[in-house]
């Protein structure tokens, strides 16, 4: 329970609805958490948390987020809503081995990553981040605390996919599909030229020297 004895609201983000559920039911049932929001994409997630703290309505004291989601991974959620926020711990969960992540959980912004799969030990960690104590990495050395994570990512300027508009992201998108540029164009009903400048802006902001640098750097920051 938070210091006002009640429920602390937890947002959830996974794009799998049968384990979005299962945890839905499972730590909504734990009489010291309240699931305030559950989304299937990063994106959608974004757009909650906007809206949540725009109305001031259900807005979370922890974000438990999968890694691996089409369109916007965990990791790039995490440093869309650590750049703007620097107090709401950011938990990542994953149904494989943690260790390998947690490099890109730190520079993400995360405050810790835990199995999915072992629900006593996630709740166990979300209670120690609600405390406001730190989960430690695998070599026994804390993660950053929000605030900490917030400032480093201020210095490092807005990351790769909040820079991008909508139309970048979308033909970024398409591109990682295998299209061609025509091809592309007549899914969006640009005109080739038009799809060319998205590409070169995305390749710019994404720091890529060429098309193929840039898809293989957008599905990694998207699809893991």
């Amino acid at each position: 329970m938070n210091p006002d004895s009640e429920p602390w609201n937890i947002a959830l983000v996974d794009n799998d609805a049968l384990v979005r559920s299962y945890l839905e039911t499972y730590l909504g049932g734990l009489p010291e958490f309240n699931i305030c929001w559950s989304m299937q994409s990063g994106r959608d997630a974004v757009e909650a948390y906007h809206h949540s703290i725009a109305c001031t309505n259900c807005v979370p004291d922890l974000i438990v987020t999968d890694l691996s989601m089409h369109g916007m991974s965990g990791f790039e959620l995490c440093a869309t809503i650590r750049f703007e926020n620097d107090h709401t711990p950011i938990l990542g969960c994953s149904s494989y081995m943690i260790e390998p992540y947690e490099r890109d959980a730190v520079n993400n912004g995360m405050q810790g990553l835990l199995l999915k799969n072992e629900l006593a030990q996630l709740a166990d960690g979300m209670r120690t981040l609600l405390s406001g104590q730190p989960l430690l990495k695998s070599n026994g050395m804390p993660y950053e605390t929000p605030q900490q994570a917030h400032e480093r990512l201020l210095m490092q300027g807005k990351p790769a996919i909040m820079s991008m508009s909508p139309n970048e992201q979308a033909v970024m998108e398409l591109c990682s599909e295998g299209l061609s540029t025509r091809t592309i164009a007549e899914e969006t009903g640009d005109s080739e030229s038009t799809v060319k400048t998205y590409i070169s802006r995305a390749m710019r902001k994404l720091r890529a020297k060429s098309r193929a640098e840039a898809v293989a750097s957008w599905s990694r920051k998207t699809k893991l």
